[in-house]
């Protein structure tokens, strides 16, 4: 008989067990490889998951609260000093990118702006505005000065800044404009000509500028609360 055909076949060698303390991740062998982990490390896996999900609300509060330097803001009142912590940043931060794309945000442009879409622009700042001071969690509104602060603020903006000047001008320019337009049929004039023609127009507008300019300076101080001062 040929003493290949007498060899005994080559079989693989037995997998070996794996002790409670073994951890080859990869362990190559000639026929191929295999992953071994002991119960131990099983174990030790599975409490370090059981840790991590019961001690995550806790890491994430502290993550929260994480306090940053002092910011002093204020829109017309008294300036009020913030240590923004993550929430507050977030709400800031908000604030300040619906305020720097709206019109409140722009100084007005005598040459180009249209004061009615300056009203319709406000309008909706102000309803963004008083849904983002919602946002804020009650129970950090109830706990945190500087949350309360920062509401202070958005709500004193609102109330002292677009209110005012919303009730006192907008119905009554409006309805002025809308006429005014309406008796140029042929739209010989622009817009901005006509608004000048406003009897109180001046007064009007140096509202207006006011205004603008609180909310200028307001999305400064937004813009370093953002960055943690």
């Amino acid at each position: 008989m040929s003493p290949l055909l007498a060899q005994a076949p080559t079989t693989a060698p037995a997998a070996q067990t794996a002790s409670w303390t073994d951890l080859s991740l990869l362990d190559w062998h000639a026929w191929g490889f295999e992953i071994r982990i002991g119960f131990l490390w099983i174990l030790l896996i599975v409490a370090a998951g059981v840790a991590l999900k019961l001690c995550w609300p806790y890491v994430r509060c502290f993550w929260r609260g994480v306090r940053f330097k002092g910011v002093k803001l204020s829109f017309k009142g008294p300036e009020v000093e913030i240590c923004p912590d993550h929430e507050i940043r977030r709400a800031a931060y908000q604030a300040w990118v619906e305020i720097q794309t709206r019109k409140a945000g722009l100084l007005f442009d005598d040459e180009h702006d249209v004061i009615t879409e300056i009203y319709d622009s406000w309008y909706q700042l102000f309803g963004v505005l008083r849904t983002l001071s919602k946002t804020i969690p009650a129970e950090c509104y109830a706990n945190d000065d500087d949350a309360r602060k920062l509401v202070g603020v958005l709500l004193e903006s609102l109330n002292d800044g677009l209110r005012p000047h919303l009730t006192r001008w907008q119905a009554r320019f409006r309805r002025w404009y809308a006429a005014a337009i309406a008796r140029d049929e042929v739209g010989a004039r622009s817009p901005q000509e006509v608004q000048r023609e406003f009897p109180q127009y001046a007064e009007l507008v140096a509202d207006l500028r006011a205004v603008n300019k609180r909310f200028v300076n307001f999305a400064a101080d937004l813009h370093r609360l953002t960055q943690g001062g």
